[in-house]
């Protein structure tokens, strides 16, 4: 009886297989498309897992190298499996679809890339820069750089080759074309990732499928007096004599580069020939101001507040001209306070702070910047405000970015090509997200502040610095609200100028006024001005002023101290405490050195101390003098900060005996103050 129990149940379960069997069988006859696409399917997600593991695994080991708490064996050894696995993964055909944005966030900002698409005589060409620096922690020195190419014609045909491991260098802007020699490509760049004072150009050329450094021939090259070339067979270095802040910048053409400084005139053009010959021409800014009657005039600012809403802007005082001066400052309240007519007399929970800050002021153009917040009664967040008024004010009349710039194709291609800087890197390659239909829409309308204030936060405004052209577009919420771009007034060619006659003086950087007046005058029984060692200067922020080192007693010793002045003696502005005032006693007569750069190129000038210290002690156990520098650096907040750890490393290691010493140090070091 069990035994006839068990063939039943076996019979049972052949039959059950059989059926299962022949179902799949009927299956795979009638729809081999779907097995195959099921196969395909897992493929790919294996493929895509595979991926996604590689960039994950290389994230960790990223977070390894930089982990100061491991030994410096292990971060060692991950610093060598990180390079070359992302050399791999840039071998990846999935790598050369993600954003360079997304790249970046995905290694947590510690890769710097450009992508950009050439048409070469064989077609089209898609080309990456990747640069990745290794902590100084880890290397003892400034950081080894290592930078890598990737190029594809497809998405199947994607190759990435490590270019450059060691030195300091950093590509900031390429060039890739058709030449007798081949494909050549040109780096351009910065000699120290942290201070743009050298640039560099440097040749390779593609051949075997592979990109080979080549020779750069310079002894045909004749520079003008204000700049000087370090000879390299692998690449030329130029530097202006006056070691001035520089940029670099591929010209509209692309072929070749735009190199200039923040304070001289005079500008290079380095171009190449088809044959690969370097040809250096010098640009000269020239300044056609033939307004002869100058008026000097001054800001003030003024406050609105009602019912929750607080809005500040400028006025101008002092204008010879009572009638302009007038008709200037209804502009800038109206432009203020623009949006605010639906609110300002209701109870509706309305809550408004805005700030102004000047971007440029001139005899000729006044840009003033809004910032600030607005926020209604049971909204969910605030929302980010940004609006601008630029004045013509000679004409007494509003600038808008479509007197200045015709907007149309080419100008869009200019800001898409890359050659715009981002005001907040996190907001790099935003722009990218908008159409060239969007765009020539947005800017053509750009600086019309009419309407109620939801209406304003939707729109696109344009603003001027002293060497540039920015402009603010709408975004999303999440990230920000708006961006702001800006693009050096050189590298706006021509033909895609509006209005040369505001062009020819746009150019040419004006001495600016004080941009606010007012506070007490510096005591001078308290203070002692040394004024071997005061200038006259041209801050960002605050504009024409002047900057005075004094000598004051605390706790009963000789300290340094530092102002900003207008030109009533007012104080404008207090420095921080010196770093030589800590421990030691200011020497009478002892401020050997003042220069004002911007040493960490955010577009501030900032203020380089040098002055001899002691310990004050006359007889045993004096300590001879010795020199103290100290770098104040300017925020956007107009404000000034000190770093006290790079203070203490500058002046342990003897980095502080002239202003040169003290700018080659700091230009070795990653600064950011903002």
């Amino acid at each position: 009886m069990n035994y006839l129990k068990y063939g039943r149940t076996c019979c049972v379960l052949l039959l059950l297989i059989s059926c299962v069997v022949l179902n799949g069988c009927m299956k795979g006859q009638d729809s081999p498309a779907t097995e195959t696409n099921h196969v395909l399917s897992l493929q790919n997600d294996d493929k895509t897992t595979s991926y996604s593991k590689k960039l994950d695994t290389l994230v960790k080991k990223l977070h390894i190298v930089n982990d100061e708490n491991k030994d410096s064996d292990t971060r060692q050894n991950k610093l060598e499996e990180f390079t070359q696995e992302l050399n791999s993964l840039l071998n990846d055909p999935e790598s050369s679809e993600m954003k360079d944005e997304e790249l970046v966030e995905k290694f947590d900002n510690n890769l710097t890339i450009l992508t950009k698409s050439f048409q070469l005589k064989s077609g089209q060409l898609n080309v990456r820069i990747v640069n990745y620096r290794a902590p100084k922690t880890l290397t003892d020195t400034i950081g080894d750089k290592y930078t890598f190419i990737q190029w594809w014609s497809s998405k199947q045909l994607v190759h990435a080759q490590m270019i450059e491991d060691g030195g300091p260098e950093l590509t900031t802007d390429f060039v890739v074309r058709d030449s007798d020699q081949g494909i050549q490509l040109w780096l351009g760049g910065h000699v120290s990732i942290y201070h743009p004072d050298p640039v560099f150009v440097a040749l390779w050329e593609f051949s075997r499928e592979k990109w080979t450094q080549k020779e750069i021939v310079t002894d045909k090259i004749k520079l003008p007096d204000a700049w000087e070339l370090n000879e390299n067979t692998d690449e030329f270095i130029l530097e202006n004599r006056q070691h001035d802040s520089m940029s670099i910048g591929v010209l509209d053409h692309g072929d070749g580069f735009l190199i200039d400084s923040d304070d001289s005139e005079q500008n290079l053009i380095i171009e190449f020939s088809k044959s690969g010959e370097v040809r250096i021409d010098s640009e000269y800014s020239s300044a056609l101001n033939t307004y002869s009657e100058r008026q000097s005039y001054e800001l003030i600012q003024k406050e609105y507040s009602r019912n929750g809403i607080v809005i500040k802007y400028p006025q101008i005082i002092k204008l010879k001209d009572i009638a302009k001066q007038k008709s200037l400052n209804q502009i800038l309240k109206t432009d203020a306070l623009e949006g605010l007519q639906n609110y300002a007399d209701s109870n509706a929970g309305v809550h408004v702070e805005i700030d102004y800050e000047i971007k440029r002021q001139s005899e000729r153009f006044l840009s003033v910047q809004y910032t600030g917040i607005h926020y209604m009664k049971d909204a969910a967040y605030a929302t980010h405000m940004f609006y601008t008024t630029n004045l013509d004010m000679r004409q007494v009349s509003r600038i808008r970015l479509r007197d200045l710039i015709k907007v149309e194709k080419p100008f869009i291609e200019l800001i898409k090509s890359g050659k715009i800087t981002t005001v907040q890197p996190e907001q790099q390659g935003l722009i990218g997200d908008f159409t060239k239909d969007d765009l020539i829409q947005l800017l053509t309308n750009a600086d019309a502040t009419k309407g109620s204030l939801a209406e304003v936060e939707m729109e696109s405004f344009s603003y001027l610095t002293n060497d540039s052209l920015g402009m603010s577009v709408p975004m999303a919420h999440v990230v920000g609200d708006h961006a702001e771009y800006e693009i050096h007034f050189a590298q706006i060619p021509e033909n895609i100028r509006q209005n040369e006659k505001l062009w020819s003086e746009l150019s040419s950087v004006e001495d600016q006024s004080v941009s606010t007046v007012g506070g007490e005058k510096l005591d001078t029984d308290q203070y002692e001005i040394e004024e071997s060692q005061s200038f006259q200067t041209t801050l960002e922020g605050f504009g024409k002023v002047r900057f005075v080192s004094t000598y004051g007693y605390s706790e009963g010793f000789r300290k340094f101290f530092f102002f900003l002045l207008d030109d009533q003696g007012h104080i404008l502005y207090p420095f921080p405490n010196f770093y030589g005032n800590r421990e030691w006693v200011a020497r009478y007569g002892g401020v050997e050195a003042v220069a004002f750069k911007d040493v960490n190129k955010d577009g501030l000038k900032d203020v380089i101390i040098i002055a001899d210290v002691d310990n004050g002690i006359h007889g045993p156990g004096r300590v001879d003098e010795f020199p103290i520098a100290d770098i104040y650096f300017q925020k956007k907040n107009k404000t000034f900060t000190t770093l006290p750890a790079l203070d203490e490393t500058l002046n342990d290691q003897g980095h502080n005996q002239t202003i040169k010493d003290v700018v080659q140090y700091v230009s070795k070091q990653r600064i950011n103050v903002n």
